[in-house]
């Protein structure tokens, strides 16, 4: 049985954040490699990770990596590394 995901990222830190507001943004911790790339990512507004989800990364049809969480493509050359 595989590992919830909060439990496995308590303790990490962010590979990169985009910032929506003055107090957070979504946070990636950790990009997954193999068959089919995938980013770990969660929301963080000063009050702890929320909705910590895998995330399957797509592109565009001009070759832009994204992911898509709530509906809203989070661009990966906007995203800052930590």
């Amino acid at each position: 049985m595989r590992e919830p995901l909060y439990k496995k990222y308590a303790d990490t830190k962010a590979v990169g954040c985009y910032c929506m507001s003055n107090f957070g943004g979504l946070e990636i911790l950790d990009i997954e490699n193999g068959f089919e790339d995938y980013a770990v990512a969660c929301f963080n507004f000063g009050t702890g990770r929320q909705k910590i989800r895998r995330h399957k990364i797509q592109r565009t049809l001009a070759g832009r990596p994204f992911i898509r969480k709530n509906g809203i493509r989070f661009y990966f050359d906007e995203i800052m590394r930590v």
